[in-house]
């Protein structure tokens, strides 16, 4: 029966420090990156293990060290012997005390999924300071052992089964390609690749394992207005069949904790406009209270509205649908009434790694004649921030939004035939390939739904602004 990461490494302790601990080419590249670190600076070691060799090398080069295990034993063996501070936590949930002068995530990548790996490494991105550094270890698709695995092309992945340490497990292996395609889409600059063999120091594990490191290098400050590049000029106006998105937002569901911290986020408003209907759909009518709320399902160029009705505007998931962002910008900030200390307007998109978008724009855009799909989140939610701040909006800030379109009762063929049918009527109802792009959206589907049973996630990125002078 397979394993997970806590269980596994629980049990391996002090045997997988044994293994690994005194690979040369781990010491290079970490005494490579020791040496361009500021003095005293604060590092994170993401799935740290006993702490050998990374944090202790950190820690004897006058550094602060942090380390993340999902393995209890792990991380109490880490404190044992190596000065930071270690705590048991996933990276996928985890935020760091301060912002990071450099994170390692070595050898640590292996056992989550896909869309979390790309999440993982924005959320890396994230902790960095500006100019901070990234160290990846990873094995790339193509060392797999035995070639085992079943390609994934929505991630350029290989989902395999294999046995490791004597135990079996499930892993993931991004190809040589797709790992410098994340960096570079999270933001980071690619400064050192190795590639090495290393047979682990220990009797009853001795393959040769291909162990590829690199040292990414943060460019851009706002990693989740990604993936970077951008594309150059506006995207064209997207279409899409709002009857199928309803039915589609009506599978939408925040965990309670989201709910309350967007709930938290509203909480002074008493006046809100709703454009897209997202509002109701994150929080439903009841949360609302004692608010005034006006929704408009779809966005207008023309708002139906007089000037300074609200004192929060809210746009959900309809920059792409607009014709003119600029000028529906305009009207939205003509709503608002910027003498209210509440003032505010809140845009939300879909984040760079979102498996919804990630689906649909790699399966079904490249088979459609008419339809780009969905525009490029980032670059919408980047020159909507330029044009606030040209109007006055110009203080802004990014928050993650994690939600998740759910889909139970059904068997699991069931339901990936309905998503496939669902999505794709989305934003190509009644294309000529509309057959094709159904049946070759339903593997990466059941993938997906593999990885985490009953629903899809659909990340999301909040664009908050308010007026310069609040």
């Amino acid at each position: 029966m397979e394993v997970d990461a806590a269980t596994l490494f629980n049990e391996l302790g002090e045997r997988y420090e044994d293994a690994y601990a005194e690979s040369p080419g781990l010491l290079q590249v970490t005494e490579y990156v020791v040496s361009k670190l500021p003095r005293s600076s604060h590092v994170l070691d993401v799935g740290c293990g006993t702490g050998k060799p990374v944090a202790a090398a950190l820690a004897s080069a006058g550094h602060t060290v942090y380390g993340i295990d999902v393995a209890e034993n792990m991380v109490r063996i880490a404190a044992s012997q190596v000065r930071g501070t270690f705590s048991t936590a996933d990276m996928r949930t985890y935020t760091p005390p301060v912002k990071m002068d450099a994170v390692f995530a070595i050898y640590s990548l292996f056992q989550i999924h896909p869309s979390d790996t790309h999440k993982v490494v924005y959320r890396f991105a994230e902790w960095l300071k500006e100019d901070g550094i990234l160290v990846l270890g990873v094995t790339p698709s193509w060392a797999l052992v035995g070639g085992k695995g079943v390609h994934d092309p929505v991630w350029d992945c290989m989902r395999s089964k294999v046995t490791w340490m004597e135990r079996p497990v499930s892993e993931l292996y991004l190809s040589q390609t797709a790992w410098l395609n994340l960096l570079r889409e999270a933001g980071f600059a690619i400064e050192v690749e190795k590639m090495f063999n290393y047979i682990p120091k220990d009797s009853k594990h001795t393959r040769n394992e291909t162990h590829y490191l690199i040292v990414g290098r943060k460019l851009e400050p706002r990693p989740l207005l990604g993936p970077y590049p951008l594309p150059e000029g506006l995207p064209g106006k997207s279409m899409r069949n709002e009857a199928a998105w309803r039915r589609l937002q009506g599978h939408l569901v925040l965990r309670d904790d989201e709910r309350m911290r967007l709930s938290s986020m509203l909480e002074s408003h008493q006046r809100i406009l709703d454009i897209g209907g997202g509002l109701q759909d994150f929080l439903g009518t009841a949360s609302t209270g004692d608010k005034s709320m006006e929704t408009l399902a779809t966005p207008f160029d023309n708002l139906p509205y007089a000037d300074a009705q609200f004192d929060a505007v809210i746009a959900t998931m309809s920059l792409d649908y607009v014709d003119d962002l600029r000028g529906f910008l305009l009207e939205v900030v003509r709503v608002v009434n910027k003498s209210s200390s509440n003032a505010r307007v809140i845009l939300i998109q879909a984040a760079p790694y979102n498996e919804v978008q990630k689906l649909v724009n790699t399966v079904c855009t490249p088979l459609s004649g008419t339809n780009p799909g969905p525009a490029h989140q980032g670059l919408l939610l980047q020159s909507a921030k330029k044009v606030l701040a040209e109007i006055g909006f110009g203080r802004t800030s990014l928050h993650p939004l994690s939600t998740s379109y759910s889909f139970g009762g059904n068997s699991p063929s069931d339901r990936s035939n309905e998503l496939a049918e669902l999505l794709h009527n989305v934003w190509f109802h009644g294309e000529e390939k509309h057959e094709q792009m159904k049946q070759q959206l339903i593997p990466p589907i059941q993938n997906l739904l593999h990885d985490h049973p009953g629903f899809l996630q659909n990340e999301l990125v909040i664009l908050e602004a308010v007026l310069d002078d609040h």
